[in-house]
């Protein structure tokens, strides 16, 4: 089987594990976006939440540093945090104040972590005070993390439009949104390039990081409801280290490639590269 293919399967399974989970939806389709707020429908088929409507930050390079997702479901509201500094193991569970513009609202909500996302089921009972705030923090490691969440009752009313749009099938079927093999594979390299950029001290001119810079922002839109479950897949299977000294040339070359070539011709490339080699036995004379 090939590695794109191994990945690409391993991404779905992790996201069917957890129906839960907001971003989890394969099919979704754009519904409206409100002042940088983007509300989706979800058209996979029945089930809850239909609807969700999504926040992100950019740091001063442009490079996605956090996300903010809300959809509602019966008598609670489900709140997604993402923070790419955090590192939180599949499952585990925090209980940690909300923080709206700086005052602890209500009792304690129950978090759930899973990488770099924590989410909770917030009671109907906050929303009046969500929708008034401008900012949402919360005290993560003797640290406050703070979201932005700019005009949120404006795409709140997007998110009910949607919800009430969502009640009737549509009209003509939607393929499924989730990215092809071969883009996952070529983020998953760019997230490795990025980190090693990032962490450790290797030989990259400025011009490098800028093309990868840019690369990653082709591809991270589309990748932003997976990159939690992406990065997790990676920690899980082969973790991260610094390159050693033998190793420079090897990782120069993986970011050359993936500057140069395009998502199909890298996957293609990391395929060829991991088959095993064939060996013609040799008959003795």
């Amino acid at each position: 089987m090939r590695l794109s293919s191994v990945f690409a399967t391993a991404l779905a399974v992790t996201l069917v594990a957890f129906p839960d989970r907001v971003p989890a939806a394969t099919a979704l389709e754009p519904f409206e976006t409100v002042h940088g707020w983007a509300v989706e429908r979800r058209v996979d088929g029945p089930g809850a939440p239909s609807c969700r409507m999504t926040h992100t930050a950019q740091d001063a390079a442009g490079e996605t540093a956090g996300a903010v997702i809300v959809a509602r479901g019966g008598r609670f509201l489900t709140l997604l945090l993402a923070d790419r500094d955090w590192d939180f193991a599949s499952g585990e569970r925090l209980s940690v104040p909300l923080v709206l513009d700086g005052k602890p609202l209500g009792t304690n909500p129950v978090w759930t972590g899973d990488g770099q996302v924590l989410r909770a089921a917030l009671p109907a009972t906050y929303l009046p005070d969500l929708l008034a705030a401008r900012s949402v923090s919360l005290r993560v490691a003797e640290a406050d993390a703070t979201f932005a969440i700019p005009d949120i009752a404006a795409a709140y009313i997007a998110l009910e439009r949607c919800e009430a749009a969502s009640a009737k099938p549509p009209a003509v079927a939607v393929e499924p949104a989730l990215p092809s093999p071969a883009r996952m594979a070529s983020y998953t390299v760019g997230l490795a390039v990025e980190r090693v950029l990032q962490d450790c001290d290797v030989a990259a001119q400025e011009s490098d990081r800028a093309a990868v810079r840019a690369r990653m922002a082709t591809l991270r839109p589309e990748m932003i409801p997976y990159e939690a479950a992406i990065r997790h897949e990676i920690t899980k299977s082969r973790g991260f280290s610094c390159p050693t000294a033998d190793k420079e040339q090897a990782f120069q070359e993986a970011m050359r490639r993936f500057i140069a070539m395009s998502p199909d011709d890298l996957a293609a490339a990391i395929d060829i590269q991991s088959q095993p080699e064939v060996v013609t036995p040799v008959k003795k004379p």
